[in-house]
């Protein structure tokens, strides 16, 4: 049983006597209180800490001095809004909501969304997962080569529920790296009521634990596709995998800053070289002080160290004014000839020194999130590899 706080404004619809009669019909729900106005309601569910708090935007717009006092609130939010409705995404990120519902899909769209997201008064609700951009400003830099081998060694050694997201949607090539030919893609999902099932039925399998969501098939798609549907996708996939592994178009559209904002960490690829060093520290001063990103959420990998370019990891520390966080190796011809079998690196060939620098930060990822709780082993290449040649 969980219990819910409602903050509408009546100006719009539903009415707060329609939300509260609907509320009333759920299964395990607890009328919690209402008001119509957001100061009144903060004070109360800091009072009482509802299961779930169904907000309406109208009520943030007229308020927006107050989006920093909600989004430090430890109850989840469920925005009722208009998605045509202008940074209607913005402000939903702005106060951490758990999930924006349609005003003309409420009555359908409500009820999954509140009984996924409310805390049971028995206990708290199951930690949302971690979403990882993996992003550079400049094609060819191993971006969708980190995201894709990054996924699977979460998945294999954390041996926690991984998707990765291609949201490269004009020219993604996910799926070719590990061999799959998609049935369904993010374009046949844009208009989608994101729940559990649909999440789990949208997907591809491409190792123990691990999913892909592939970008669209045909580069006119990507029209289609918009921040309102990013935002409900990211937040259901979420709920549903411990980490949500994104690999970005080398860009700085409404759809890639959705993720960007919605991102727990951005791994920023950059490889030594005088070009690329230019457009990556054009990125992160835009991270840094356009966005206002904090430094642990932007961490800067060197891809390709050790070539014989005359650029270290120290010098683009001292160029970048921004530390390395991780270093991956130059590893000759394995990485192409992986993507190349469409097979991932860390399967095809686990022992390259690539593979294992990939190993070691997702051993990085998992040690921050369960500490030493768990013990991890690879699994055995020859298990994984018939499920790519299938």
């Amino acid at each position: 049983m969980f219990t819910v706080y409602l903050a509408l404004n009546d100006r719009t619809s539903p009415s707060m006597e329609d939300v509260l009669d609907f509320v009333k019909t759920m299964d395990g729900a607890i009328f919690a209180g209402s008001s119509t106005d957001i100061r009144v309601a903060l004070t109360e569910c800091a009072a009482n800490n509802p299961g779930v708090l169904i907000l309406d935007d109208g009520l943030l717009i007229d308020n927006e001095g107050l989006i920093e006092a909600i989004a430090t609130t430890p109850y989840p939010i469920v925005l009722l809004a208009n998605p045509d409705i202008a940074n209607v995404a913005r402000r939903a990120l702005a106060i951490h909501a758990a999930d924006v519902v349609s005003r003309s899909e409420w009555q359908h769209e409500l009820g999954p969304a509140v009984g996924r997201l409310a805390t049971s008064l028995a206990g708290e609700a199951r930690k949302p997962g971690r979403i990882l951009s993996v992003f550079s400003s400049k094609g060819g830099s191993g971006k969708t080569t980190t995201a894709v081998n990054l996924s699977v060694a979460l998945g294999m050694r954390a041996r926690e529920p991984v998707v990765l997201v291609d949201l490269d949607v004009a020219f993604g090539d996910v799926a070719a790296m590990v061999g799959s030919t998609p049935q369904v893609t993010m374009y046949d999902l844009r208009d989608t009521e994101w729940d559990s099932v649909t999440v789990k039925k949208a997907l591809t399998r491409i190792a123990p634990n691990v999913w892909i969501l592939p970008a669209p098939l045909r580069p006119e798609e990507a029209e289609d596709i918009h921040s309102e549907d990013l935002v409900k996708l990211l937040h259901a996939l979420k709920n549903e995998f411990t980490y949500v592994v994104v690999d970005m178009a080398p860009s700085y559209d409404e759809l890639n800053v959705t993720a960007l904002d919605m991102s727990d960490v951005i791994l920023t690829i950059c490889t030594p070289d005088v070009v690329t060093l230019r457009t990556v520290g054009q990125a992160i001063q835009l991270f840094r002080e356009g966005f206002r990103y904090s430094a642990d959420k932007v961490r800067l990998v060197l891809n390709r160290g050790g070539s014989h370019t005359g650029i270290t990891s120290k010098d683009i520390h001292a160029i970048l004014k921004n530390p390395v966080a991780y270093e991956f190796p130059s590893d000759g011809w394995f990485p192409v000839r992986a993507a190349n079998d469409g097979v991932p690196l860390v399967i095809q060939y686990p022992n390259s020194s690539l593979a294992k620098a990939i190993v070691r930060v997702a051993d990085a990822f998992i040690k921050e999130d369960f500490g030493n709780r768990r013990k991890r082993r690879l699994i055995k290449k020859s298990g994984v590899f018939s499920l790519f040649r299938k």
